[in-house]
């Protein structure tokens, strides 16, 4: 992820332009892009991290809202629900692995974490331009 995202996205006050509000928009569907990106690479690189009988798969699930990356056991001969590395349902298969290897996961884990985190804010900053640019339109049509 080359870009990082231009914090500076708070929309001024009185600088409420339809073009301005529109490069916010496209700011956040870049950077949401590179999120999702980093997460399907991050899958992508399981198996030469791990090798072809690494059980696990990095998974994404929408909560209603927003997407969000999980573990995921591959075969159906086991629980395939969407998991974080603690969960009682895993524990088992890190066991069977070396340390170096969980020490990894945990490194993979948490940027998991932080990817799901920015994807439930930039979802928020969304939809707060859209409630905004609601709000903007109905107090336009006012007829007082």
């Amino acid at each position: 992820m080359a870009d990082s995202l231009n914090i500076n996205l708070l929309i001024p006050f009185k600088d409420n332009s339809g073009a301005r509000r529109n490069l916010y928009k496209a700011e956040i569907e870049k950077f949401r892009a590179q999120l999702d990106a980093r997460a399907s690479e991050i899958g992508d690189d399981l198996a030469t991290i791990f090798g072809d009988n690494f059980e696990l798969a990095i998974s994404s699930r929408s909560d209603g809202t927003t997407r969000k990356y999980f573990w995921r056991f591959r075969s159906s001969k086991r629980d395939r629900k969407y998991v974080r590395l603690a969960a009682v349902s895993i524990q088992d298969y890190l066991r069977s692995l070396d340390r170096e290897e969980v020490r990894h996961l945990k490194v993979l884990e948490e940027e998991i974490i932080y990817l799901n985190a920015n994807l439930r804010l930039l979802k928020a900053m969304a939809d707060s331009i859209e409630q905004s640019e609601n709000e903007i339109a109905e107090l336009r049509e006012l007829a007082i």
